[in-house]
């Protein structure tokens, strides 16, 4: 039972709460563009070739596209999303 209320009193501390935001965004950014967006990306670059050995262009430039719209958004989220919210001024609307 005092570990459970020494767990609580350290979890109500704002400084520590911060430290762990902070720690668990960058865990999380290092899990996403080190990990997941290369293995994404091999796995992408795998299905492509093979289409396009099978002779599907098509279906091969359309996973390349959508691919690599997806990696971006993997690698570099709030890159994408920035350029999503401008892209109003880039039209003058």
């Amino acid at each position: 039972m005092s570990i459970l209320l020494l767990f609580l009193f350290l979890l109500s501390q704002p400084s520590i709460t911060v430290f762990a935001d902070t720690n668990a965004k960058e865990a999380s950014n290092y899990v996403l563009q080190d990990w997941v967006a290369p293995i994404f990306g091999v796995i992408v670059v795998y299905r492509v070739i093979k289409e396009f050995m099978d002779s599907k262009w098509i279906q091969g430039i359309a996973l390349l596209f959508f691919g690599g719209i997806i990696y971006a958004f993997i690698k570099n989220p709030t890159g994408i999303l920035e350029t999503l919210s401008n892209l109003k001024s880039y039209f003058g609307l």
